[in-house]
């Protein structure tokens, strides 16, 4: 099967380039100065339907190393391309190459740097690897890092936790980022405890218990994230604080 390399995929991307939304991206993820995206940060515009095709017809031609170069590209399409590669991947791959792309994961989070990226990538790679490993202790490192896009990372992960029916973790950490200074990871962590409610009886328990323990100090915006599925009336009363 013939291989293929990063410059082969950029090139595919910019068949899809939209000059009108790539310039709404740079103003989207805040990609300017004082915004919380990278200023160096390019955009062609393409869709997220054709950067899911170019991926997924492209996943298995490519090695790990080049989507490592991908990864690294200023082209933000780009990196989002790479990280939808690795998701394919590790969705295909044994054990031991699954390890392999949670490395390559790790090594390069620097570039992991908004939450798009972070959001599309996160839950079905680490998420997925610390259920079937039961090593959860790589989110909570990541959670102490101190860099936003890395905590971000410890929080949606668990997004596949979740639906496997296991929230200790999340409850660990959204009570851990109760004074978080960054709307975004207000936004997470409501999120998380959203759709903890969602999955079960016993996950629409945990929230509620959540809730009532911590909802005078909860961030308004994770707050309402948070309960954002509960009835009116529900909502009247966490609303109150």
């Amino acid at each position: 099967m013939p291989k293929i390399d990063a410059q082969n995929i950029i090139s595919e991307l910019l068949k899809y380039a939209n000059d009108a939304y790539a310039l709404h991206h740079v103003n989207f993820f805040k990609c300017f100065e004082g915004g919380y995206g990278d200023i160096n940060d390019t955009f062609c515009g393409i869709n997220a339907g054709n950067l899911r095709l170019i991926a997924k017809k492209f996943y298995d031609k490519i090695t790990l190393d080049e989507t490592a170069v991908l990864l690294k590209e200023r082209l933000h399409d780009a990196r989002a391309a790479a990280l939808v590669i690795l998701v394919y991947k590790f969705d295909k791959a044994l054990m031991s190459e699954k390890e392999q792309i949670v490395k390559l994961y790790l090594k390069h989070t620097k570039y992991i740097n908004n939450w798009d990226l972070v959001d599309i990538s996160v839950y079905k790679i680490l998420g997925r690897y610390a259920y079937e490993t039961k090593e959860c202790e790589i989110l909570r490192t990541l959670s102490r890092s101190g860099f936003l896009w890395e905590e971000r990372m410890s929080v949606v992960a668990n997004w596949y936790l979740i639906h496997k029916g296991e929230f200790a973790l999340i409850l660990e950490l959204c009570e851990k980022f109760l004074t978080h200074k960054h709307d975004l990871m207000h936004k997470a962590c409501g999120w998380m405890l959203r759709e903890m409610g969602k999955v079960s009886d016993d996950g629409y328990a945990n929230l509620l218990k959540f809730l009532e323990t911590y909802r005078s100090k909860m961030p308004r915006t994770m707050l309402r994230y948070a309960i954002e599925r509960l009835s009116i009336e529900q909502k009247a009363f966490f609303m109150k604080r």
